[in-house]
């Protein structure tokens, strides 16, 4: 069964700082072991963050859904599975030289990361609830 915030959770996560917010993705993927990206008939969504293309990410589907809106009412939440991101989605991302947005918000792109950079984390975080 997928996780659901409570509006409560919503808005304390929508009020933490960039940084707040990067460690509570990688806690929140940790334990849920879901990434969440926006897609469109194209593919996923890149937003442009401190002169990178990178690729935003979320930790629930309804801080993504957050950002369905304006130029971007056309896309959908995805879910990758962190086993799926670690194996494919990181090598991809390299390889296209693209960064991660995570957990962006109306402010700005949130912390900018490397593929490299979010799987060493996310191993750790993951390995350290083993």
């Amino acid at each position: 069964m997928e996780y659901q915030l409570s509006t409560e959770e919503l808005n304390r996560v929508i009020s933490l700082d960039a940084e707040q917010r990067y460690e509570y993705f990688v806690q929140a993927v940790a334990d849920l072991e879901e990434i969440w990206i926006l897609t469109d008939e194209e593919g996923f969504v890149l937003v442009s963050a401190e002169e990178e293309r990178c690729i935003p990410v979320w930790p629930h589907a309804e801080l993504a859904a957050q950002w369905i809106e304006g130029e971007w009412q056309h896309c959908t939440a995805k879910s990758i599975d962190v086993k799926t991101w670690l194996d494919k989605w990181t090598s991809g991302l390299i390889g296209d030289e693209l960064a991660i947005a995570v957990l962006p918000d109306s402010d700005g792109p949130g912390v900018v990361v490397t593929p490299e950079e979010l799987s060493e984390t996310l191993l750790d975080a993951m390995s350290d609830k083993d």
